[in-house]
């Protein structure tokens, strides 16, 4: 016979107080003379020996009595005959998702689990063990003191399927499957268990308190190249408001600190401006005593690499030259007769400058690029338009350029509302002078008109990533170069290329990151961490190189993006906030799952031990029993 609480017998050590009471005679007896005590002394014999049967008769029982609690308390159980015939399978699931870094009452849940396992006797049981990142067939102790959290979270579906595929396909074996997690509802735990062939157990592991400040989300916004704004949001899933420090730091350095209070089942933004060009090793913090891991975010802020413009003209571009600076655009200009395909396909932005025609290999290498999302900004000549060039704006959506009109024109419609003009006027002009054109072209199509002439008619429109204007902008034709639009226009053309840069990436999910980086044939991307370094999944084209991470990396942290040991760029990898949600399953309103209080209660259910839950039921049936004997005695022995 073994106990499920062996160190309850303990306090067996307590049935000596009895005894003693039993064993010393406590009371004083006073002596009377009597004239005639012969009979006085004869019953005064037998009295003493009856009442010396009766106490130990009382002790006896009181101390079975006792005895008998004790034991139903240490829950005597005899082992089972199938563990020893290894007909039973067990399979265990232990959650080590982020989330299961939530304090409970003995520590973190994670950890705590762990070590519950760890003093658990598995090591004559047929136990296999899988976690969201890790699988241990028979496992050990030493697989459990390796087990770190994951990014990865599995649903109960494929947790459920994983465990069906590490049994065996033998009937007759007792299959058990555990689940240890705190039950997020993003487990998606059906309320039925409808798998006849599995029992199942669930662990939930509660956590101490629910409140908790997260940071939800960092994103860059900016009005130009110039000024950056670090903006996010932190949340409180508390009942009851709070405060935090909120810093930031670039290279372990603190360059920006203040202080959020949200209130409770709310959120609040927070903005940072960001006067460094780059920053490879960022890091937001604020101080929370709920969950940790959504404490800080990593994240990286490369260096915005020129634009480069290139410029197809029939002469000279002077106000095309003066708009893309060498600081913000690496500017290129060709004659339509003598370009550079190298440099044409390597462009972020392609104007097409008064061009009257285009060549068959322009227009395929035009057709190639507009395909791969380039800025293509469009601008008709006075001249008779060919029919390639005409090819070509179909090709891209656009009818073409329809009957030229030789009258003067005001440019008199500006949809202040575009992105193009976000920033860029305070409030909606009306006493404006308006630009004028001599030649212009009618447009049809059902684009975006963002510049319209007095009778209605599109002067410049967007067509996905396209701007085509409905008139030739030189100096004979127009006077649009000399007026206020056309820098914030041609300048808002060209930065639209630019998409703001994603701070980081999440772990555990697949992530197609592309990285400006030109390389050789032979030469790889590594991505480097003071505690991880690994080469990803990466496919390299002109002027960048794709890469592709998934199971790696699997710690949030900074990563340098390296050619050839040469660091180039950074790259940051969170945990997803999905696990700071902090919504749990009810299990009150599930069905067929045997809900476990600790993990010594999965190791004494059935197939581990026999009559478990009705042996200790005995040992208070003879307590009672016991507990009526005396009665009896006190009241009926004389």
């Amino acid at each position: 016979m073994q106990f499920y609480y062996p160190e309850v017998l303990y306090t067996l050590i307590l049935l000596i107080i009895p005894i003693i009471v039993h064993l010393f005679q406590l009371r004083k007896f006073k002596t009377e003379y009597f004239t005639n005590v012969k009979f006085l002394k004869k019953l005064s014999l037998q009295t003493r020996k009856s009442s010396r049967i009766k106490k130990w008769l009382i002790l006896t029982t009181r101390l079975l009595a006792l005895t008998a609690i004790i034991f139903s308390f240490a829950q005597p159980y005899f082992p089972s005959k199938i563990l020893n015939s290894e007909n039973v399978e067990t399979v265990i699931y232990l959650d080590n998702s982020y989330s299961m870094q939530a304090i409970g009452k003995k520590g973190k849940l994670l950890e705590r689990s762990v070590q519950e396992l760890l003093e658990s006797d598995f090591s004559n049981k047929n136990i296999t063990l899988f976690t969201n990142s890790e699988n241990h067939k028979n496992v050990t102790k030493e697989n459990l003191q390796n087990i770190e959290y994951s990014g990865n979270q599995l649903d109960f579906k494929t947790a459920i399927l994983k465990a069906a595929n590490s049994f065996s396909k033998d009937s007759s074996i007792l299959k058990k499957f555990l689940i240890i997690s705190d039950l997020q509802q993003n487990f998606q735990l059906p309320l039925n268990n409808e798998n006849s062939e599995i029992d199942l157990y669930i662990y939930q592991k509660s956590l101490e308190r629910k409140e908790n400040l997260k940071i939800d989300t960092a994103f860059i916004s900016s009005e130009n190249m110039d000024s950056r704004i670090l903006n996010l949001r932190i949340s409180n899933t508390g009942k009851s408001s709070q405060s935090t420090p909120v810093s930031l730091y670039s290279n372990n350095k603190l360059i920006g600190k203040t202080s959020a209070n949200i209130e409770s089942n709310s959120s609040t933004r927070l903005s940072f401006p960001i006067n460094d060009p780059e920053i490879h090793q960022g890091k937001i913090l604020i101080e929370d005593n709920g969950l940790l891991f959504d404490n800080s975010i990593y994240f990286s802020l490369n260096k915005i690499q020129p634009i480069k413009v290139c410029s197809i003209n029939p002469g000279k571009s002077d106000f095309l030259q003066r708009i893309y600076t060498a600081s913000e655009f690496d500017y290129s200009s060709f004659l339509a007769t003598s370009i550079n395909y190298n440099v044409l396909n390597d462009a972020d932005v392609i104007i097409l400058n008064e061009i009257p025609e285009i060549s068959d290999v322009l227009t395929s290498s035009l057709s190639k690029l507009a395909s791969k999302n380039k800025i293509v900004i469009i601008i008709p000549s006075a001249e008779n338009l060919g029919s390639n060039f005409n090819d070509f704006l179909k090709s891209m959506g656009i009818s073409g350029f329809d009957k030229k009109q030789l009258e003067e024109k005001l440019v008199t419609g500006i949809k202040f509302q575009h992105p193009l003009y976000n920033g860029v006027f305070d409030k909606q002009v009306k006493n404006f002078e308006y630009p004028k054109v001599q030649i212009s072209y009618n447009l049809n199509s059902d684009s975006n008109t963002i510049l319209s002439l007095q009778d209605n008619q599109p002067f410049l429109l967007q067509k996905g990533n396209s701007f085509i204007f409905s008139a030739p902008l030189n100096s004979e034709n127009s006077n649009f170069t000399q007026s206020p639009l056309v820098v914030p226009t041609f300048y808002k053309m060209a930065i639209s290329k630019i998409k703001t840069p994603s701070l980081y990436s999440y772990i555990g999910i697949e992530n197609k990151i592309t990285l400006p980086i030109i390389a050789n044939n032979d030469e790889i991307v590594k991505l480097r961490s003071d505690k991880l370094s690994f080469i990803p999944q990466q496919k390299s084209s002109i002027g960048d190189i794709e890469i592709t991470t998934n199971e790696l990396p699997h710690i949030p942290d900074n990563y340098s993006v390296e050619l050839g040991d040469k660091p180039l760029m950074a790259i940051s990898y969170n945990v997803s906030t999905d696990e700071s949600n902090m919504n749990y399953t009810d299990l009150d309103n599930t069905k067929n799952f045997q809900q476990i209080r600790d993990l010594k209660q999965f190791f004494f259910s059935e197939g581990y031990v026999d009559e478990k839950n009705t042996f200790w039921k005995w040992f208070v049936t003879f307590a009672l029993l016991f507990l009526i004997i005396e009665t009896l005695l006190l009241k009926y022995f004389k």
